[in-house]
């Protein structure tokens, strides 16, 4: 597509993948194919508060929000689970198929 893509590396400490997807989406960079969270990037809570055109277009926006039906961009590069570490190939959006 013509958006502008980055890849980052983020550590998890809880492992909720949740809120990974909801905090990169409230600063504007969603995951990709994210239906859940990619309607409402870079809106926070703080729009519902003001009231107005921003209330209403956050609730535009999260009328819009989906369960993902494809795969999203998120994997995890490695994994270390009692003792035994493994690591991911190279993901499908960075491979050229995505």
């Amino acid at each position: 597509g013509t958006k502008q893509h980055y890849q980052s590396t983020v550590r998890l400490v809880t492992g909720r993948k949740h809120q990974v997807r909801a905090q990169l989406s409230s600063l504007g960079c969603p995951i990709i194919r994210d239906t859940l969270y990619e309607p409402i990037a870079g809106m926070t809570l703080d729009w519902l508060s003001e009231g107005g055109e921003k209330a209403m277009v956050m609730d535009m926006a999260v009328d819009q929000c989906r369960v993902p039906k494809e795969p999203i961009g998120l994997q995890a590069h490695a994994i270390l689970f009692g003792g035994v570490k493994a690591k991911a190939g190279t993901p499908w959006w960075g491979d050229g198929t995505g």
